[in-house]
């Protein structure tokens, strides 16, 4: 749908979207099952019920109303029910198997205290859950069932483009959440990028297994086709956890043509669909499989292609994309419809802060390393590069940090100017704590501001010890985090990697292996390697490890974690 159709705010461009009356609208699986659907007419219908609901019990226009609900149709309901009330979702993860009820509780009630969220919306199951924590009569906040707060009648609140539609409160995964203030005008932009940037349209059909509490899922797997008109297949991601062939299947039965996901959750699905059941899927019409939010791996990227071939998956339908919270989601592309770019350096070069090319093919035992384009731009967004003094970069030679402007950039995060004043500077521009480079003009990531390890004076990207380790037969899900550890002569790599191994003859091949992968491939020998039960590395809401916490990991272990020391880029030429 072009730009101009999509209204001023998120909800009249549902509007414009019900009102086409295609009958398309989102359907939620349980298994191989679909078990609900709503059409877009009947969720703008039901949006306006719940917004008179809410404005009946007290909701104000710009009032911050939590969303704490599963990957569902009440999700759909609630968020849209919150912004035709006039206020603002702030969407926080209902309780997952990653983390203790008590962890969850707090990091939510710490989420809901910053954005000042008097109402909760859940549905009957989980506001038992929560309400004894969080609610009662008495309590701090208050619990409203979705399906008992809608009234009869609908209200559609005006507001202005610039008002804020969404606090999208940041993974974690090195530092405690923070919550981005994205507006209307912010949102739609984004959504417009995307679907201009994949040339999306109600002919195409959406299907995705992200949580809807985070930008990934929310941005890129439930607006933008839900707003482009594109029929939209949700499975929650517990299921995917349990059967990713699940995914797969409803691909295959269902013509899907667009999907978003990690780098992790395409390796997953590859481990556990045996070949011998590849051919009984029909991935044809598979155009676009986003692929985002961390370390691109191009061997998974080759390994899945060859895999799935016979199903009739085709490698350029792979797209590897760059984006991020402050972004509303994305921000930069790969072009479609060719194969996978990737280029490569010299890895000790780059661990300096320089780019330098070696031969295709050149082995990580020989100081190679690959690393994957993530593209240009998307419409209405600029991406520079800047050293440690914000300073741009105008040598293609050196890494930078990426900074980023545009429609869809935001302006601040909830009620924390300092982070907001560290974070956008003037003219607009907003750090990412990332690090990149460029050539012909396509953004390269090589790691994190945050995420550099650095043992006895050299510089190494944690991200590309994990990509190594994570690889090594034995470790569950590629699940290792990096860390550098204090010790008596000085700091040394620890890996912390999750494995179903328990005999102890197992754990010391595994252990072995992964000493030999990373001193093979990277010329550095872990001081430590700890072996730890699947599901013991911290994760965020979501599902993705997070550097932050895994001190705990390590102590409980024996080791002594030191603060991960911070990269000085290079200044401009």
């Amino acid at each position: 749908m072009p730009a101009e159709d999509l209204g001023v705010s998120l909800v009249d461009a549902l509007a414009a979207v019900a009102a086409r009356g295609t009958g398309h609208g989102m359907r939620l699986f349980r298994g191989d099952e679909e078990t609900e659907r709503v059409t877009f007419d009947q969720l703008h219908a039901e949006a306006g019920q719940l917004a008179c609901g809410l404005l009946e019990r007290g909701v104000v226009r710009g009032e911050r109303v939590a969303v704490a609900l599963p990957t569902s149709i009440d999700f759909a309901r609630a968020f849209f029910g919150v912004l035709a009330a006039g206020a603002v979702p702030v969407p926080v993860p209902p309780p997952v198997r990653f983390a203790s009820l008590d962890i969850h509780l707090k990091r939510i009630v710490l989420v809901m205290r910053q954005s000042k969220v008097r109402v909760v919306l859940s549905d009957k199951m989980l506001g038992g859950l929560l309400e004894p924590a969080l609610g009662g009569v008495d309590g701090e906040f208050q619990i409203l069932d979705v399906a008992l707060t809608r009234a009869t009648s609908p209200v559609y609140v005006d507001v202005a483009a610039g008002d804020p539609a969404l606090v999208q409160y940041t993974s974690g995964t090195s530092e405690s959440p923070k919550g981005v203030v994205l507006s209307h005008a912010n949102l739609l932009a984004n959504v417009d990028s995307i679907a201009g940037g994949l040339g999306i349209d109600d002919t195409d059909v959406s299907c995705n297994w992200l949580p809807l509490f985070h930008d990934m899922g929310l941005i890129g797997a439930f607006l933008a086709p839900a707003l482009t008109d594109a029929e939209t297949y949700l499975l929650p991601p517990e299921d995917f956890l349990r059967d990713p062939g699940r995914w797969l299947r409803i691909i295959s039965r269902h013509g899907v043509t667009a999907t978003t996901a990690p780098n992790s959750g395409y390796l997953y699905a590859l481990r556990r669909v045996p070949a011998e059941r590849v051919p009984e899927l029909d991935l044809s019409r598979w155009r676009f499989a986003l692929n985002g939010a961390e370390l691109i791996d191009p061997d998974t990227l080759r390994r899945f292609s060859a895999h799935f071939a016979p199903a009739g998956f085709r490698a350029d339908a792979f797209l590897p994309v760059y984006g991020l919270a402050e972004g509303s989601l994305a921000v930069t592309f790969a072009p479609t419809g060719r194969p996978v770019r990737a280029t490569w350096v010299r890895r000790d070069a780059l661990s300096r802060g320089v780019v330098e090319p070696v031969p295709e093919g050149t082995d990580s035992a020989d100081g190679g390393r690959e690393i994957v384009s993530v593209g240009l731009p998307v419409a209405n967004t600029e991406v520079r590069l800047v050293d440690e003094d914000g300073t741009a970069l105008s040598d293609a030679s050196l890494v930078g940090e990426i900074q980023i402007r545009g429609d869809s950039v935001t302006r601040g995060y909830e009620g924390d100017e300092e982070a907001t004043r560290a974070t956008v500077h003037a003219g607009g521009w907003v750090s990412t704590g990332d690090l990149g480079f460029r050539q012909d003009g396509e953004l390269f990531i090589a790691g994190r501001k945050k995420e550099v390890i650095i043992v006895f004076g050299q510089n190494y990207y944690a991200s590309d010890i994990e990509s190594v380790a994570g690889r090594v037969t034995g470790v569950a899900n590629g699940a290792v985090l990096a860390a550098g550890v204090a010790f008596a002569d000085g700091e040394g790599l620890v890996l912390v990697a999750e494995t179903k191994e328990s005999g102890a003859a197992a754990r010391e091949e595994l252990t072995a292996r992964l000493r030999y992968a990373v001193s093979d491939s990277l010329g550095l020998t872990p001081r430590d390697i700890v072996l730890v039960r699947r599901g013991r590395l911290p994760r965020t809401s979501s599902g993705k490890l997070q550097r932050h916490g895994v001190e705990e990991v390590l102590a409980a272990a024996g080791a002594d974690p030191a603060p991960a020391r911070t990269v000085a880029l290079p200044h401009g030429s």
